[in-house]
C-alpha cells in the first residue's frame, strides 16, 4: 500500500466531508448546496478558498472566522477528520478498487445522515 495513495484517500474523504457539512446545514432547510458560496453564519462575508481547506483551515485560524473572530462549530472540522479517517481506513482495508469508492460513498452518506439527525434534534 502507497503511503502516497493513503494520503490521498484522506484527502479526498476530508474534501469530501466538508461538502458533507454543505448538505447537512443546507438541506434541511431547503437552500441551496451550489448557491450561495460559504459565508461566515455570524458576519455573512463570502469564505476564501484558504479558509475552506478541510481540518487544515479550522486547526490554523484556531476555530474562530478569519474576519470576525466568531467560534466556528468544531463538528464542522469533525466531520471533514471523520470522513478523512473513513476514506482511508475503507483504502487500508480494502485497497484501491472500485468497491472502495462505493464503501466510501456509503460511509460517507452515513456520517451525514448521523450528524444531521443530531444536529437536528438540537
Amino acid at each position: 500500500m502507497s503511503v502516497l495513495v493513503a494520503a490521498l484517500a484522506f484527502v479526498i474523504g476530508s474534501a469530501f466531508g466538508s461538502f458533507l457539512n454543505v448538505v447537512i446545514d443546507r438541506v434541511p432547510s431547503g437552500q441551496s448546496i451550489v448557491r450561495p458560496p460559504s459565508r461566515c453564519p455570524s458576519c455573512s462575508t463570502q469564505l476564501r478558498p484558504l479558509d475552506l481547506v478541510p481540518v487544515a483551515s479550522y486547526l490554523w485560524l484556531r476555530g474562530r472566522c478569519r474576519y470576525c473572530r466568531t467560534s466556528i462549530p468544531i463538528r464542522l472540522m469533525l466531520v471533514e477528520l471523520a470522513a478523512g479517517l473513513g476514506f482511508l481506513g475503507i483504502y487500508l482495508w480494502s485497497g484501491l478498487n472500485p468497491g472502495w469508492l462505493a464503501l466510501a460513498g456509503t460511509g460517507a452518506v452515513l456520517l451525514a445522515t448521523g450528524v444531521a439527525s443530531v444536529a437536528r434534534r438540537r
